[in-house]
């Protein structure tokens, strides 16, 4: 009886020594399956169930075996919702002005230069005097052939003029009145004589000769009288031509003096002296040349990706942070899109490989369009130079999804997959977004408000798959056609 305790321990110390060295082999192999069970739930399973994994769409993976069991796929959905969203298109730039040139017309020796480089000037500021003595003289010189032009229109009045001794319709006047009265006189010489040879008193040559002075009469008579009359027509054509030198010398002083101006040049309009190219002693003889440069204007040119020409236009509310003041925000707004796209901020002329754009996957060069921002200083020295970005702001009430609803994106047009009526089959549909917001994205074509999209597991779907709505992403209630499936879905899945 006391030999059976003992054989009992020595049993149990026999099984002990044997198991002894297999103990930590055991410990490891459990240990191993703990891990590999835990990687195989956190990262297999999930990976497994997962869309856009490599994985889900091989041939043993979740969607094979959902469509070989006829099952239907899980899938979020969204409603088409309308909602106020703020888009955003953010670019880079810097500020610019207009170069406006303050040119020197005429050839003269500059006298002085009243402006410096990064001097503030305003419109009608003098900037340059050129030396006047020469176009003074002529000035002088003007004046005082107005002054002859107009003393000779005296002389004409006057007939005082020797070219103009025909023309004094006066004295013509008076020659014409006393050769008719010799004319009348002679015609009553003439009949007396007539009567007087009759009555054989005077001789016929005596009748003759008064006769012939009668004649002579009556010629002189008519030749004073035509005379009189061409002194008449020529004395007002000689005082309209010397209304015409008078006006003519007016027309010359009135260039003249305005000639005057182009001996000072000032300052077509408000802003900054960037050049100043001559000085004070030089002779300028292009006439045109330009003696200042000045920056005109401020705004900021922003320069925006292809993809938002046609969706920015002038009002857009902009953000601007300049690299001279990275802890103040600029605000201002769109004056003038330019729609020319180029390669301004990228391209084979800046940058040394090409970008893929979002959604194309294709390498594309940087092609980009500017606007203008008109910017509020809040008081801050702005000037043309300084680099920074902007930010425009669309504040909009219209139709939106979830970000990623939208997919196959090229510019602004995209797919989306619509639910059918019965909440299990489905349809794609092209539509086109407008901005964003980073969170939801605007359908500005394609679908009407309260209809049912797939917002997440529409990567794997095929065209007769039948799906399960698992989510609603949009808190809003789907439309009349589809809101009895999908409430009928939602219910399923949550028992």
């Amino acid at each position: 009886m006391i030999n059976e305790p003992r054989r009992f321990l020595n049993i149990v110390d026999a099984i002990r020594l044997f198991f002894r060295p297999l103990a930590w082999s055991i410990g490891l192999c459990f240990f191993t399956g703990i891990l590999c069970l835990a990687f195989a739930y956190l990262i297999v399973w999930p990976a497994y169930k997962n869309p856009i994994a490599r994985m889900y769409t091989s041939k043993l993976g979740y969607s094979t075996v959902i469509r070989k069991t006829r099952g239907a796929f899980p899938v979020d959905v969204a409603t088409v919702d309308r909602r106020e969203i703020i888009g955003k298109f953010i670019g880079e730039g810097l500020t610019q002005s207009e170069p406006v040139q303050v040119p020197m017309i005429a050839m003269a020796a500059i006298k002085s230069v009243n402006a410096v480089e990064g001097q503030r000037v305003r419109a009608g500021d003098v900037i340059v005097e050129l030396d006047r003595s020469k176009i003074e003289l002529k000035i002088a010189s003007a004046k005082s052939a107005l002054e002859t032009a107009l003393a000779e229109l005296d002389r004409v009045k006057l007939g005082t003029v020797n070219v103009l001794q025909q023309e004094r319709p006066d004295m013509q006047a008076l020659l014409a009145k006393s050769a008719s009265a010799k004319t009348e006189i002679a015609k009553q010489l003439l009949d007396m004589y007539d009567k007087l040879r009759k009555a054989n008193i005077v001789t016929e040559q005596d009748l003759l000769n008064t006769r012939l002075n009668a004649i002579n009469a009556e010629f002189i008579e008519k030749e004073t009288s035509l005379a009189a009359e061409m002194a008449r027509n020529g004395r007002q054509s000689s005082i309209r031509i010397a209304d015409s030198a008078i006006e003519e010398a007016q027309l010359v002083v009135k260039f003249r003096e305005n000639e005057l101006e182009d001996y000072t040049s000032r300052s077509p309009a408000d802003g900054i002296v960037e050049r100043v190219l001559v000085h004070a002693g030089e002779y300028n003889q292009d006439p045109g040349r330009p003696a200042v440069l000045i920056a005109s204007g401020l705004w900021f040119e922003c320069y925006l990706d292809q993809t938002a020409l046609g969706r920015v236009k002038v009002g857009d509310d902009v953000e601007v942070r300049l690299a001279a003041y990275q802890d103040h925000l600029f605000h201002g707004s769109i004056t003038h899109v330019r729609p020319l796209v180029n390669f301004s901020l990228g391209g084979p002329e800046t940058t040394n490989r090409p970008i893929r754009p979002l959604g194309t996957g294709s390498p594309e060069w940087p092609s980009t369009f500017s606007v203008r921002v008109e910017l509020e200083s809040d008081g801050y020295l702005i000037v043309p130079g300084l680099t920074g970005y902007a930010t425009v702001l669309q504040r909009r009430n219209v139709l939106t999804l979830p970000q990623g609803t939208v997919s196959a994106v090229s510019g602004n047009r995209g797919i989306v997959y619509v639910v059918g009526g019965d909440g299990q089959s489905f349809e794609p549909r092209n539509v086109i977004t407008g901005i964003t917001d980073g969170r939801w994205v605007e359908v500005r074509e394609g679908l009407e408000e309260g209809e049912v999209v797939i917002s997440d597991g529409y990567q794997v779907l095929q065209p007769k798959d039948r799906i399960a709505i698992g989510a609603l992403t949009a808190q809003t209630q789907p439309d009349q056609r589809g809101s009895r499936a999908v409430s009928e879905s939602l219910q399923s899945v949550d028992r």
